[in-house]
């Protein structure tokens, strides 16, 4: 689910069995991004990091492991260039998804 409001945007995404609610974040050019994540796994560890691509080499955003079940919010300015860019679990880097920049 993702919400806009004046430069801001809410996205909720969530952890179940190894693997994301949604494979594709979409957000508008240099705005505030907040991420509502919910990791459900009892007892694992996940978080949420947004990349310049699947290389996972550059950060744009590294999210806070957290253990679940727990929900965390994390906020970050999107990139001011359009284009697709990624998103992945760094303690499960089989958990990715694209995170598009329009």
């Amino acid at each position: 689910m993702v919400q806009k409001t004046a430069g801001r945007v809410t996205v909720a995404i969530a952890a179940e069995n190894f693997g994301f609610s949604t494979e594709t974040i979409t957000v508008p050019a240099g705005a505030e991004v907040r991420i509502e994540f919910d990791n459900r796994d009892d007892g694992v560890p996940h978080n949420v990091a947004v990349y310049t691509d699947a290389t996972a080499s550059e950060a744009i955003f590294v999210g806070e492991i957290v253990t679940g079940p727990t929900r965390v919010a994390y906020t970050f300015t999107a990139p001011e260039t359009p284009g697709n860019y990624f998103f992945r679990c760094d303690v499960h880097p089989m958990m990715h998804g694209a995170f598009i920049v329009t």
